[in-house]
């Protein structure tokens, strides 16, 4: 979920890149990230792994495909 951005050029010529207040994190708050896809997700998501030789939570059972992949 990506909120919306603006951009506008001031007068000196400067652009700036503005976006829109709130939390991307719905609900109350209490996620994690994946260690493998970065997405942010509940405890109930995830899972622990052995990682690198450290355990790490990843998601649960795997991560999604990405949109670019084909």
């Amino acid at each position: 979920m990506t909120k919306d951005t603006y951009t506008a050029v001031s007068d000196n010529g400067l652009r700036y890149e503005s976006k829109l207040g709130g939390s991307p994190f719905l609900g109350s708050g209490h996620t994690r990230s994946c260690f493998k896809c970065g997405k942010h997700r509940t405890p109930n998501n995830l899972q622990s792994k052995r990682v690198l030789g450290r355990t790490e939570v990843v998601c649960k059972p795997s991560c999604p495909k990405p949109k670019d992949a084909a």
